[in-house]
């Protein structure tokens, strides 16, 4: 349980370094340190060498699939059950999104799927810590090792969960987390990515950095020099990269709820104690698996609904109409999503418009993943994001009478 029933969202140091920033001013080629703290500060909590910040979980993926050497014709395998920024990222890298089913039980990517998805044309696979649980490293690890693939673990969900005794975060050749607002830890948005190889780090940075020349692994290490910029011979990109960094003052909200992290994730881990006491005592509302030698850091408290007389709106329904504050249901499978379908017709009917997937990208209405399928239109996600236990106990209070009137 959380040392405190209540906390604030975001802490007077974010406001103290914020303030810090505000008084440095904004420039072109200097700034207080801040972007570079926090990226030093993060990737040592996660046992990782290098960090770098990003604009958004979406791009810190990407740019390690650039690092990593992803491209047109290559594949890239990922969890149905996610939020669509996984898959596209390999879009946006010109390679091809391959589905591999979840386990049953833990809704992670399920490493015999993952085997048999494998093709010489395979490069990376994304696992995703879902809701704040850690996909099957080991295995998949083994699998990445066999096959000479980049696993890019996605943490957006996951912040200070562990996967049989490691911190999720620290296994993966790149970790991405997420700064957006309903996560964790927030700066509004933003994001970073983590690893501990210096090459791909610096790969990393300049891809998300315009490809500047000079750019390296080094902590905050995302601007050129004045003295070498301001000459009129200097050629300043090196490489193809975006424009993905994360502004310092944003980075300073950030290093701020850096220092409460712990904090933050406790009380997480409280609100979704609240509810599993109230699922605990009903026999047809059947929660996340957590493994033995799993850490769940509940981004959100999921649970299935094992009754088929049971509807999801309708249970949505009942809980809103007696006080509650919602909750969400599951993504649909993730090429399930009309952008697929939209794609492959048109890769379809004009592949000299898309010569990158022209031959190679599926028919995404043929693909099934039928474990996920099956799953998916009966989870409930429950919200985590309270920062007040007495408003969290209420909404299990809610729930429990909402379980009663189904019973």
């Amino acid at each position: 349980m959380a040392k405190q029933t209540s906390i604030p969202r975001v802490s007077d140091k974010a406001r103290q370094y914020v303030d810090d920033v505000l008084r440095f001013g904004f420039h072109n080629c200097t700034s207080p340190g801040i972007s570079a703290r926090l990226e030093r500060e993060f990737a040592a909590r996660f046992g990782r060498k290098y960090g770098i910040l990003h604009a958004n979980g979406t791009a810190t993926m990407h740019s390690a699939l650039l690092a990593a050497g992803v491209g047109p014709g290559d594949e890239v395998i990922v969890p149905p059950y996610t939020v669509f920024s996984t898959p596209a990222v390999a879009l946006h890298a010109g390679a091809v999104p391959v589905f591999a089913d979840v386990d049953p039980e833990t809704w992670t990517i399920s490493p015999d799927d993952l085997r048999r998805k494998i093709t010489p044309r395979t490069k990376a696979v994304i696992p995703v810590s879902i809701c704040g649980l850690a996909a099957d490293m080991d295995p998949i690890m083994e699998l990445a090792e066999e096959h000479g693939l980049t696993v890019i673990e996605d943490n957006a969900q996951c912040v200070l969960g562990y996967y049989k005794g490691r911190l999720v975060g620290s296994i993966g050749d790149f970790a991405s987390f997420s700064f957006q607002a309903s996560k964790h830890m927030t700066c509004g948005d933003g994001g970073i990515l983590v690893c501990d190889d210096e090459g791909l780090a610096t790969r990393a940075r300049k891809a998300a950095v315009l490809g500047y020349s000079t750019l390296s692994a080094r902590p905050g290490d995302s601007v050129v020099p004045e003295e070498l910029r301001c000459h009129p011979a200097f050629e300043r990109h090196s490489d193809l990269g975006y424009n993905y960094r994360l502004p310092e003052i944003a980075a300073a909200v950030a290093l701020g709820e850096l220092d409460r992290l712990d904090e933050l994730v406790e009380m997480r881990k409280a609100v979704a104690a609240c509810f599993a006491e109230v699922v605990g005592q009903c026999d047809w509302l059947v929660p996340q698996q957590v493994p033995e030698g799993y850490v769940h850091s509940y981004w959100t408290y999921a649970v299935r609904i094992a009754r088929d007389d049971v509807e999801w709106a309708a249970l949505h329904r009942a809980f809103n109409e007696s006080g509650g504050d919602g909750f969400y249901g599951a993504y649909l499978p993730a090429y399930r999503e009309p952008v697929f379908a939209k794609l492959s017709a048109q890769v379809a009917a004009n592949p000299k418009r898309w010569p990158q997937w022209a031959g190679v990208l599926p028919d995404y209405r043929q693909v099934c993943c039928p474990t996920w399928e099956a799953i998916q239109p009966r989870v409930m996600q429950l919200k985590t994001n309270y920062f007040d236990l007495d408003l969290a106990r209420r909404q299990a209070d809610i729930l429990a009478d909402t379980i009663r009137a189904f019973s």
